[in-house]
């Protein structure tokens, strides 16, 4: 008795989930409709466990009345179909969703190569060969996927929360509680010793400014020794490549100016201009983590770097002046603070190009792949290979609508007594170098609250 009851039992839950299938898949045959009822459920599995849906695949196939493609096919499709009706019933992730059908599509196509050897796939226990490492490359994509939407969640809900002016909370896990709370009562001690904070104090005054300084000299200072050496050699093979232009075809001299001095005034304030530029641009994006801190911006980070650049070049003209003067290579400067003023220019223009372009790259980030384009085009035109006076009369206009153009001959004009350039307008330059600190101080305003810290 108890035998039929249970001979029952299963019959009417058999006829139950027949009944709930064909509900559910009315445009199917009912024996594919449970096929598909029964591939519903495995849409949700996690995305490592295929073992149920190979042995749903292959249960499908034992109850073929044929051995026909046609059949085979129908099969699929209604795995298919029951997959994706059971992942749009649980709302589950796009990205769970395709590695469900392409988990499917692999196994399909395994399962066909074995047909074709003449492999019984209805045997009991039967597994492709090699189905693990199918499957591996399928799951490591999908968990790549979904890190990186993760990722672009957290980025947009980290930008929702500064443009709204709203803290942004991080979900902590369980083991670092303990942490975050020790330090929560480490820095409320620490704040009870001091007195009322002044509000001035949270903006970036010279001892946060100062204090960025040495960081950023610290880092300096710990990148490769490579690195360090560039600053000199740097300009150095500049210097080189420019003078070979010369001594090549036996010119030493360039309207009563030494090639060797001429080729490095142009080479060592380029190479600073353009060091400045991408320094300061990119540190918009290579320090946000400082942008944790109340007193600092992305735009107080990235003119520190520049400072530092400036600074460091100031220290690399030192040494090649006096190197060559007592080696006898390069001449002397006529005058000392008319040229120290040019260079300063051209690196308070190159401090705002890098802010134009670190706030352009906060918008749009491939900005930045286009910088070195735009900065090789402009050196080709600011006089760093030759001076105007050089040129035809019909040609001038073209190198004098630069004004970096400007500021080099000057630079040169002063350096050397024996040279007094007639094209190069100081007051031309000056107006260009005002127009790019606005621009730089409007569009850094604009995008402030875009600056995303890590």
């Amino acid at each position: 008795m108890s035998s039929n009851e249970e001979r029952i039992a299963r019959w009417r839950a058999r006829r139950e989930a027949e009944a709930a299938a064909r509900e559910a898949h009315g445009d199917l045959p009912p024996s594919l409709a449970v096929i598909a009822a029964s591939a519903q459920t495995l849409a949700t599995a996690a995305p490592e466990d295929t073992g149920a849906l190979l042995s749903a695949l292959v249960t499908g196939l034992r109850g073929l009345p044929s051995q026909s493609n046609a059949d085979r096919r129908a099969i699929y499709d209604a795995l298919a179909q029951g997959l994706e009706r059971g992942g749009e019933t649980a709302g589950i992730n796009p990205e769970l969703a395709e590695l469900r059908r392409r988990q499917l599509r692999v196994m399909v196509r395994m399962v066909e190569t074995d047909l074709r050897e003449g492999v019984d796939v209805r045997a009991p226990g039967y597994r492709p060969a090699a189905i693990e490492e199918a499957m591996h490359p399928l799951t490591t994509s999908y968990q790549r996927l979904l890190q990186r939407r993760e990722a672009q969640e957290t980025q947009a809900a980290r930008r929702q929360a500064v443009l709204a002016d709203e803290a942004y909370s991080v979900a902590l896990e369980p083991e670092d509680e303990g942490d975050i709370a020790l330090l929560r009562a480490s820095l409320d001690r620490i704040d009870a010793t001091r007195g009322p904070r002044r509000r001035a104090e949270e903006g970036a005054g010279p001892r946060a400014i100062a204090a960025l300084l040495r960081y950023e000299v610290r880092l300096l200072m710990g990148e490769s020794r490579v690195a360090l050496a560039w600053t000199l050699l740097g300009p150095a093979a500049l210097l080189t490549l420019i003078s070979l232009l010369y001594l090549v075809v036996g010119t030493h001299h360039i309207l009563d100016m030494d090639v060797q001095t001429f080729a490095m005034l142009g080479a060592t304030t380029w190479i600073m201009f353009r060091q400045i530029i991408f320094r300061t641009s990119t540190a918009f994006y290579a320090q946000r983590a400082l942008l944790n801190l109340r007193p600092f911006t992305a735009t107080t980070i990235g003119l520190t770097q520049g400072m530092i650049h400036f600074l460091t070049y100031i220290g690399v003209f030192a040494v090649l002046i006096t190197g060559g003067w007592i080696t006898g290579f390069f001449s002397t400067p006529a005058h000392v603070l008319q040229p120290a003023a040019w260079i300063s220019a051209m690196a308070a223009a190159a401090a705002a190009l890098g802010v134009i372009f670190g706030s352009i790259a906060v918008i749009w980030p491939y900005f930045l792949r286009f910088a070195p384009v735009i900065e090789r085009g402009l050196q080709l035109f600011s006089g760093v290979f030759f001076v105007s006076e050089q040129l035809p009369d019909q040609y001038r206009p073209y190198l004098l609508w630069c004004p970096f153009a400007h500021a080099l001959q000057k630079l040169r004009s002063s350096y050397f007594e024996s040279y007094v350039s007639l094209d190069a307008d100081g007051e031309y330059f000056l107006v260009w170098l005002g127009v790019l600190v606005l621009v730089a101080a409007v569009m850094q305003r604009a995008v402030r609250a875009r600056s995303q810290p890590m």
